[in-house]
């Protein structure tokens, strides 16, 4: 069992013998805890120590820790997807939603499998890697040495907020030789920011922060952690390719960021209106070739990015042509222009007549000539073209060739620009806006048969073919070439058929002819009339509005005073988590934000009182904040698991 005999700031995890806040950190352990992780003090494995809370993502939660058997500080990471699971105040044990199990048990195995591979990575010096995991409280927990330094946004802010190029190619180097490294594990990291690097005493540069792919993408069953402006497109939508590409776009971010003291520009921003300055132009003493190839790695598409490490390496460090200067050794050769001799007598060249020049009146009859030849060409052009005109002419319409016309419907991207490839692995070409072919309506007499099944066109008018629309994401239609020629019109419809944001009727059929300015209306699909109303266990009010605007669902605030909950987070709902809520009838959420009175949370050992719970049987209809109680670990669970469900025990292979 962990020895507790020796005081210790939960903050720092160094030796503290007075009460109150500590003198090297100041963290004071009056100060409340989230309800929805471990409390301070919580024992591991008996043998970690587990401190304050020091950052979380939908992945999981991250303290720092103490390590009794060392007698060391430790970080401890601790699996906690809140989207699928919660945890009661008064217990460390975790509680997994009942309809989320087989989703809790396949990101967890992604979380053992990405550790284990940093595990066996332990001889790398530039990341981070686990020292120890274990299976405890109904999850996993892992364990790392604790890195003294700061992050390399603190440092950015210490040293006038930027670097120069050759303080970069300084420290750089190891981290872009352990990202290679990485990536030939067949890792990606996805969260290459300034947050997620560490700078050590003497300026070494750690790695620190991977995390399972779902929580660093957006739209998943996980809360996502996006690095606005260092998050590559393709982050931003689950349907989209991702690969060391992705992990490219971020490290030149980050260059960009270092090199010009500016924080990029938010991908998503970029897809719509993309004004991302080059580097040099904010920094002129970065080298020309420096700036082309930042901007080259975090270009829009995935596919015309530099694709590796070793690549932007290459590019980065070598040197321009342009720049290269030429040597010349003691021993070259030059050419010396031949002297005349002065011994003797110089013969001089024979001089030929110079040409009579040319008369007018022959310049005349040559151009006379040469005008004639040439418009007599063009009237055997004009010639051939009417006479391919006239076979080619059917029902006043003359028709391109057979063509085939590129389809967007194979690209499952939803913003122009992203990377793509096929099913089995092979590269897509990038669209970035939708095709259309045009054909010319002549001023010859129209079938009337054949436009009883076109709409009528004017002679003259430039006519384009219908691409097929249905199965696109909408946003992606909206923002290519076709919104020049149609006047768009969309109607939004619930519908359990199609994801929300997808297309699935066009009133122009594929194929069908229309002229410019055509009206063209596009049914979107809004998602299902009635979705699952999510937990707010342990979230704040902007936390959990953010996840009722994703889904939809239309709320509104109610203060509620309390003391049993945190000041501005969810202390209930109108509607019970996992139960329906109609978004097609208007069906309206009741947020009810706890309001502590003279602004007091509660302390660790409050207990709830009475009138509490006088106050909420009073309150119609009451949420309840608990969970089904399921098990993972059932040799760490007190009470029984649901009859109706099986026995589930995962366990660690290492």
């Amino acid at each position: 069992m962990a020895d507790l005999n020796y005081k210790l700031c939960m903050g720092c995890m160094e030796p503290k013998e007075t009460e109150g806040a500590c003198p090297l950190c100041g963290y004071s352990p009056d100060v409340p805890y989230l309800p929805a992780y471990l409390p301070p003090k919580t024992i591991l494995n008996d043998r970690y120590i587990v401190g304050k809370l020091l950052r979380y993502n939908g992945e999981g939660a991250e303290y720092i820790g103490f390590d009794t058997v060392t007698m060391s500080k430790v970080t401890i990471r601790e699996y906690m997807p809140d989207t699928l699971c919660s945890r009661n105040k008064d217990s460390t044990v975790i509680s997994v939603k009942q309809n989320c199990v087989a989703q809790y048990k396949a990101f967890m195995s992604e979380f053992v499998e990405l550790n284990k591979m940093l595990a066996k990575m332990r001889t790398l010096n530039h990341i981070n890697p686990p020292i120890d995991m274990f299976g405890e409280n109904n999850t996993g927990y892992v364990i790392f040495r604790y890195i003294e330094g700061m992050n390399l946004a603190k440092y950015l802010k210490e040293n006038a907020g930027e670097l120069t190029w050759e303080e970069v190619k300084r420290m750089f180097p190891p981290i872009f030789t352990t990202l290679s490294l990485v990536h030939n594990a067949g890792l990606i990291h996805r969260g290459i920011s300034p947050d997620n690097i560490i700078v050590g005493e003497k300026n070494e540069l750690k790695l620190i922060g991977f995390c399972i792919a779902d929580a660093r993408t957006a739209n998943t069953e996980l809360a996502s952690e996006i690095y606005h402006g260092y998050a590559a497109p393709e982050q931003y939508s689950s349907s989209n390719w991702q690969g060391t590409w992705t992990d490219i776009y971020g490290i030149c971010a980050l260059l960009y960021r270092m090199l010009t003291g500016t924080a990029p520009m938010d991908a998503m921003v970029r897809m719509t209106n993309d004004t991302l300055p080059e580097p040099r132009s904010l920094n002129p003493n970065i080298p020309v070739n420096v700036s082309k190839v930042i901007m080259n790695g975090m270009a829009l598409s995935g596919e015309m990015r530099i694709q590796t490490v070793t690549e932007l390496v290459t590019q980065l460090f070598e040197e321009p042509e342009f720049n290269k200067t030429r040597t010349v050794s003691a021993t070259q050769t030059i050419t010396i222009p031949k002297q005349h001799s002065t011994k003797g007598p110089v013969e001089e060249p024979e001089k030929k007549p110079a040409k009579k020049p040319m008369s007018k009146h022959r310049i005349f009859v040559i151009v006379g000539v040469c005008a004639a030849v040439l418009l007599c060409v063009i009237m055997g052009i004009m010639m051939m073209v009417l006479d391919d005109n006239s076979s080619t002419v059917a029902n006043g319409i003359t028709t391109a060739p057979q063509a085939t016309i590129p389809e967007i419907g194979d690209i499952e991207s939803e913003a122009s620009g992203s990377v793509t490839s096929a099913p089995d692995g092979s590269a897509l070409p990038n669209v970035s806006t939708i095709p259309t072919l045009s054909v010319t309506v002549s001023d010859s007499d129209t079938n009337p048969a054949a436009n009883e099944s076109q709409t009528t066109i004017k002679a003259g008018a430039t006519v384009y073919i219908m691409n097929d629309l249905v199965g696109k994401n909408y946003d992606t239609v909206k923002n290519t070439s076709i919104k020049d020629n149609l006047t768009i019109t969309p109607e939004y419809v619930y519908t359990d058929e199609y994801k929300k944001g997808i297309i699935f009727e066009q009133s122009i059929e594929k194929g069908s002819n229309y002229e410019k300015g055509a009206e063209l209306t596009l049914k979107i699909s809004m998602g299902p009339a009635k979705v699952v109303v999510p937990d707010f266990y342990g979230l704040n009010k902007k936390d959990y509005f953010a996840i009722l605007n994703s889904e939809g669902i239309k709320y509104e605030e109610k203060a509620y005073e309390t003391t049993n909950t945190l000041n501005d987070y969810v202390a209930w709902i109108s509607i019970e988590p996992g139960e329906y809520i109609d978004l097609e009838a208007g069906e309206v959420l009741s947020v009810f934000v706890a309001v502590n009175p003279d602004n007091t949370a509660p302390s660790e050992t409050e207990t709830s009182p009475s009138a509490t719970t006088e106050t909420t049987t009073e309150s119609t209809p009451w949420v309840t904040t608990s969970v089904p109680d399921f098990t993972l670990w059932t040799e760490f669970e007190t009470t029984p698991a649901l009859t109706d469900e099986p026995d589930i025990t995962i366990r660690y292979d290492y």
